[in-house]
C-alpha cells in the first residue's frame, strides 16, 4: 500500500463511541505508528472544532481537519486553511422564517455558534447538558455579529419538521434531521469530501492516495472515492456496502486491524 499517503478518520462511531469521550488506546497506537511512518493524518467530522472532544486534539496530533462537514477546514495548530461561509441573505431569510415557526436557530462559525433565536433552549438541548464553555453567543437576531466570521452551517432547535415545506426557499441548502428535535443544514455543494480535496490540493495529493474510515452514511461520499475505503464493523448496512474492507467494530480495535491488514503499519 505504498501508494497511500493520507489517511482520513470520521469521529463519532469510528475514532470515539457514542456516550465516551476518549479513543480507544488501540487507535491511539495505531495513528501514532501512521505518524512515525510519514503518513499524513486528517480527521474528518461534522462537528464544529470547538465541539471536537478535547481527547482527539490532545492525543492524536492530526495533520488536518475537516470540519463542520466540510465547511471548514484547519490545520494541526487550528489555523483555517479553507472555508465555505452560507449565503448572508439566505441565512437571514431563513432566521425570519424560523421567528415564525419558533424554532431555535444557531450559526456554525468559525468560534462559537451563534445563537440567533431562543438562545435557552437551543443550549439546552445542543448543548446536552454540559458546560457552556464560550461555545455559544446569545447573539439575539443580530446579523451583524456575523460580519467578521459568516456561518459555515446551521442548526435548528424544537418541531423542526415546521420547516421541511419552506426548504425550496432554500434550494442550494441540504436539511438533514440529526435529532427528533434537532436539524443540520449545509451547502448542498460542500460535504467532508469536498473538505478533503481542499487537503488533497494542498498536498498536490489524489483520492488513489487516501484511506478512509467511517461508520455512518454522512462517511458515504468520503468511503467511495477513497482508494481504500473502510467501514467499521459498528457501521450502517449502505457504508459496509459501499467500503472496499469492513473492519471490527469500534471496542475490538477496528482501526488498527484494519491498518494492519493493509500493511500501513
Amino acid at each position: 500500500m505504498n501508494d497511500i499517503k493520507l489517511v482520513v478518520f470520521d469521529i463519532d462511531g469510528t475514532l470515539i463511541a457514542e456516550r465516551e469521550h476518549h479513543i480507544v488506546p488501540s487507535a491511539v497506537d495505531a495513528i501514532h505508528q501512521l505518524h512515525a511512518k510519514g503518513y499524513k493524518v486528517l480527521v474528518a467530522t461534522g462537528r464544529a472544532p470547538y465541539f471536537i472532544k478535547p481527547h482527539v486534539f490532545e492525543v492524536l496530533d492530526s495533520d488536518y481537519y475537516v470540519t463542520i462537514n466540510g465547511q471548514c477546514v484547519m490545520d494541526r495548530n487550528h489555523t483555517i486553511l479553507k472555508r465555505h461561509d452560507l449565503n448572508r441573505e439566505h441565512v437571514e431569510h431563513l432566521l425570519t422564517r424560523c421567528k415564525e415557526l419558533d424554532l431555535s436557530y444557531g450559526c456554525k462559525c468559525s468560534k462559537q455558534i451563534l445563537v440567533l433565536n431562543d438562545y435557552q433552549r437551543f443550549v439546552e438541548f445542543y448543548g446536552h447538558g454540559e458546560p457552556e464553555n464560550g461555545r455559544f453567543l446569545d447573539a439575539q437576531d443580530n446579523i451583524a455579529l456575523m460580519d467578521n466570521d459568516m456561518a459555515m452551517g446551521i442548526f435548528l432547535v424544537g418541531e423542526v419538521e415546521r420547516i421541511l415545506p419552506y426548504q425550496h426557499e432554500f434550494p442550494e441548502w441540504d436539511f438533514t434531521r440529526a435529532f427528533a428535535w434537532g436539524m443540520d443544514i449545509y451547502d448542498k455543494k460542500v460535504h467532508k469530501s469536498k473538505g478533503i480535496e481542499d487537503v488533497l490540493e494542498i498536498l498536490g495529493l489524489t483520492w488513489d492516495q487516501v484511506m478512509v474510515f467511517g461508520d455512518a452514511d454522512n462517511d458515504l461520499r468520503m468511503i467511495t472515492k477513497a482508494k481504500i475505503g473502510v467501514a467499521m464493523g459498528n457501521g450502517t448496512a449502505n457504508l459496509k456496502a459501499a467500503a472496499d474492507y469492513v473492519t471490527a467494530d469500534i471496542h475490538h480495535d477496528g482501526i488498527a486491524k484494519a491498518l494492519k491488514h493493509f500493511g500501513l503499519i
